[in-house]
């Protein structure tokens, strides 16, 4: 049987459990992607397509983790979402 998370802060774990495997779900997707299809015979707007849908898809899911995460993030994660932001932001 499911339990349910009775106080905020079991939820909030709990919702950050699940985005971590959401992430490791989509990166475990793109690696077999990556192994079923010859890139060099894939068309540059397929690629770019491709790629585009993995980075929305991971910017979401990083923005849904720093939301429910504790503390302050690494310098390299920060890093890391500013630089997506920033592209985010250009478009």
């Amino acid at each position: 049987m499911i339990r349910n998370p009775l106080d905020e802060q079991e939820c909030q774990q709990d919702a950050l459990a699940r985005l971590n495997n959401w992430l490791n779900v989509l990166e475990g997707r793109v690696c077999a992607l990556l192994e079923a299809n010859d890139l060099a015979a894939m068309r540059p707007g397929e690629r770019e397509q491709a790629a585009n849908r993995h980075l929305a898809l991971l910017l979401r899911l990083l923005q849904l983790r720093q939301k429910y995460a504790q503390g302050v993030p690494t310098p390299g994660e920060q890093a890391l979402l500013e630089a997506l932001f920033r592209s985010v932001d250009e478009e």
